[in-house]
């Protein structure tokens, strides 16, 4: 997931450099874990129970064909198609009437997902659409971007934090009919892990993954992964139906409270409940239509007009527009993407004095910021609320000209004649600070961060570029002093302290907190590590936070239940309800 790929990739998805992206290559082998095989062959236990179901479901679907054609001629045969045709995922839900609920709604969202496939698919549409809807996953995921419960019930950690129990729920099936038990989550993880699906990138430590009954899954790490249950939450956890014998780009046969009704690429996408679902959030509404606009100012529009229901991430140019409906509320949620101003701290930059950077986030007024935003809210530090370790890190560096002042005295920015030399570094004071950022963030704020700047006598020369432009120039190059970017991954601190990341900030006492924080053995320890490491990166200023994302969602009257946090990756819409 967007806010899926965390520390473990060490990229932010949208703006990092590419070397950093996940691979999502597909071999035909990969690592050996215990009770998995090289070639992704399912564990004999599942061999068994695939022998009996073909062998015994063969006879038996033979008998009831007979059966039905001699009795009903031609309504036999779809009948019996009906019955023993797996391969069609949707047969099932499509033909057979169920008593679920009858109510239907539409939400209009930006970007369409490129394919319903969700193990290779990258980016967010993809997940946002089918996560937590069609797909379920080992734990849930909680508006607060906690695990809970799931398709496990409950879960216990050794006291090494190595070993992770989970204990299923009983009785559970696919969309299809299919049985979902234990053997289902080991084959996954084992896909997951050797076709190194999208999420993988995190269960490197696996030693290996056993089912112990139909109701027990063990995990055992050679090494720590603190946030083991939150990523088995995600794309990680899905658990997929080995015998499904689907295409993945257009088709979905997942344990959700919701099945794919029908797929128009591009333009939408139709859920309806799944009347096989035996899980604890069954859909409260009969059928959800997903409809894909060009931009999310066309789906604000559509949704001023009554054409759609709900609007999640409502660009803030059209926040007015939609208060002027009595039936629209609009609800401001949280989220993890975070929009930075990054300083170049390479020995020969002048920001690689940290009383610069210190100097320059006093001078920045962020409040500022996130009230020219909109959707935005002040950070202050590398976490977000959303994720472990998060402290209220706003009042280290408030807007402060004074100290601002105070701390780049010893550095001269003005004219040329009347620089300084500093010892052992470069000179400065001879030209503008070079802000180097993407066009789509727009000119405004750069505007405004120069204007910041320049209180705290600090000169900004501002470049904006196209992506592929500011890739090669501030990631390749490091042609840059200031830049702006977003991290927008949910546990990723850790790119921070990365010493490959392109603003050449490195602290080997931040390093080291960070090594402490992936050696924790419980969720309590892991929280207070990171408390320290957010503290040190926020000391060190290698950016300012300058703000986090803050969406707003649209609903018209009736509708309840709507998610608000993490909408543009994570929109679980079971609890929605119309009426």
């Amino acid at each position: 997931m967007r806010k899926e790929h965390s520390r473990h990739s060490r990229t932010s998805r949208s703006t990092m450099p590419p070397s950093y992206q996940p691979t999502n290559a597909m071999p035909t082998d990969g690592p050996s874990y215990d009770g998995m095989d090289r070639a992704g062959a399912p564990a004999s236990r599942r061999e068994a129970r695939a022998a009996r179901r073909a062998q015994s479901g063969g006879i038996k679907s033979v008998a009831v064909f007979l059966v039905l054609l001699l009795v009903f001629g031609g309504a036999g045969w779809a009948a019996y198609t009906m019955l023993v045709d797996h391969r069609n995922p949707f047969a099932s839900l499509t033909d057979l009437g169920d008593s679920g609920p009858k109510t239907s709604l539409t939400i209009g969202l930006s970007p369409a997902p490129k394919s319903l496939d969700i193990r290779t698919q990258s980016g967010d549409a993809v997940s946002q659409a089918l996560l937590g809807n069609v797909y379920e996953t080992l734990l849930n995921r909680s508006q607060q971007n906690k695990p809970e419960a799931g398709i496990a019930k409950s879960w216990t950690t050794s006291d090494d934090g190595l070993t992770y129990t989970f204990h299923l729920n009983g009785g559970l099936t696919f969309s299809n009919g299919h049985t979902l038990d234990a053997d289902d989550v080991v084959w996954s993880l084992q896909q997951t892990i050797q076709h190194k699906y999208v999420g993988a990138d995190g269960l490197d430590g696996l030693a290996s993954v056993k089912a112990n009954g139909p109701t027990t899954v063990v995990i055992t790490l050679n090494k720590t992964i603190p946030d083991l249950a939150w990523l088995l939450s995600g794309r990680a956890g899905i658990v997929y139906d080995a015998e499904a014998g689907i295409d993945y780009a257009t088709q979905a046969v997942g344990s959700g409270p919701f099945t794919v009704k029908k797929w128009d690429a591009g333009s939408s996408l139709t859920l309806r409940h799944n009347p096989k679902y035996r899980g604890a959030n069954a859909a409260k509404t009969g059928t959800i239509t997903l409809r894909y606009y060009d931009n999310a100012g066309l789906a604000a529009t559509a949704m001023a007009k009554g054409e759609v229901d709900a609007v999640p991430n409502v660009a803030t140019d059209d926040l007015d527009t939609l208060r002027s409906h009595d039936d629209i509320t609009l609800k401001q949620g949280d989220s993890y993407e975070k929009v930075l101003l990054g300083f170049n701290s390479d020995d020969n930059s002048l920001f690689s004095d940290a009383h610069v950077r210190q100097g320059a986030r006093y001078a920045l007024d962020n409040a500022a910021l996130v009230k020219e935003n909109g959707a935005a809210g002040e950070l202050g530090g590398p976490i977000s609320s959303l994720d472990p370790g998060y402290e209220d890190l706003t009042g280290l560096y408030p807007h402060d000209i004074t100290k601002a002042l105070s701390l780049l005295n010893y550095f001269v920015f003005r004219a040329p004649s009347e620089y300084r030399k500093m010892p052992n570094g470069p000179q400065i004071g001879d030209r503008p600070m070079k802000l180097v950022y993407p066009q789509r963030y727009g000119r405004q704020l750069g505007e405004t961060i120069k204007e910041q700047l320049a209180q705290g006598d600090i000169p900004v020369d501002i470049t904006m570029v196209d992506d592929a432009t500011w890739q090669k120039r501030v990631v390749e190059k490091r042609d840059f002093d200031m830049t702006i970017f977003t991290m927008d991954s949910s546990h990723d601190v850790g790119d921070l302290v990365d010493p490959d990341l392109f603003l050449n900030y490195t602290s080997s006492k931040a390093e080291e907190l960070y090594k402490n924080a992936q050696a924790s053995k419980n969720d309590q320890e892991y929280e207070q590590r990171l408390k320290a490491l957010a503290r040190q990166v926020a000391s060190d200023s290698p950016v300012d936070w300058l703000y986090v994302s803050r969406p707003w969602v649209a609903v018209r009257s009736g509708i309840t239940g709507m998610p608000t946090n993490m909408v543009d990756c994570y929109l679980p819409l079971a609890g929605v309800a119309k009426g």
